[in-house]
């Protein structure tokens, strides 16, 4: 992979869909409790953990519209490229292996970056205005469902976890797009993508019955915890590294394929 053309790509991701993208993932958790920030913030009364915990327990924003925001910087840029018949001379450039592990990995950190940037600065907006979480009346030592003995006791860390689930989200879901623009290059798809497999992913562990428990989307906004948060963090790493290198190996079989047919054509 070429360090040059890596950071130009990067750059490239440093547009205004990054903006709009940032302040769609802050709008996206707000919008779950918006009756009850602007009650909290005519009345002066609210925690930074409730915010997260409501849009967290079956917020339709942040469930079904926060995906489609982290393919806004970048996420079609594949589809740009192969409509402009662009592959001769990228690929020329570049290299077969080399585009398609810059292709994949720059929307990856571009995903990851957008709500994890999202998520951390409406942290800070929120702390800066309310208490991350109040102290309970008995102390919190065996539930720690949305993180809440975190946001009590140690509410850098809480604000640190939910920064960290905020970037392996944003990568699952770039990664998602990207890999569905390859096999179908149509700028739509790629941006509604992330919503339709986070839409069947959540039927079909409905239809199978999995429990909450064992729930990766679920570790990732702090519905379930297994153990404590940091073991929680640690599985839904590996949870969301297994799947993205099962995406990073179809998109880059189907994109070579399709490189393939564009230098022989």
């Amino acid at each position: 992979m070429n360090r040059y053309t890596f950071s130009n790509e990067l750059k490239r991701t440093m547009n205004f869909g990054m903006v709009i993208a940032v302040i769609g993932v802050i709008l996206c958790i707000c919008f779950d409790s918006w009756n009850d920030l602007m009650r909290g913030l005519s009345m002066k009364q609210g925690t930074v953990h409730y915010f997260f915990q409501n849009s967290a327990f079956g917020g339709v924003c942040r469930t079904y519209f926060l995906p489609i925001f982290t393919t806004l910087p970048f996420s079609t840029s594949f589809c740009s490229e192969y409509k402009e018949n662009a592959f001769p001379f990228i690929v020329a450039r570049e290299g077969k292996r080399g585009y398609c592990i810059t292709k994949y990995v720059i929307n990856a950190l571009c995903g990851g970056f957008v709500i994890a940037f999202g998520t951390a600065l409406l942290f800070v907006l929120l702390a800066s205005v309310f208490p991350v979480a109040d102290a309970p009346y008995q102390e919190v030592s065996v539930a720690e469902d949305f993180h809440l003995w975190l946001a009590i006791y140690h509410p850098f860390r809480y604000g640190a976890v939910e920064t960290a689930n905020g970037f392996l989200t944003g990568v699952l879901w770039s990664c998602v797009s990207v890999c569905s623009s390859a096999y179908i290059p149509n700028s739509f798809v790629t941006m509604t993508s992330p919503y339709l497999f986070s839409f069947a992913l959540g039927h079909m562990f409905r239809l199978f019955r999995i429990d909450n428990l064992y729930r990766f989307d679920k570790w990732l906004t702090g519905y379930s915890i297994i153990g404590s948060s940091m073991h929680t963090l640690l599985f839904s790493t590996i949870a969301v590294l297994i799947i993205i290198s099962i995406l990073g190996l179809l998109f880059m079989k189907k994109v070579r394929g399709r490189i393939e047919n564009e230098l022989y054509q």
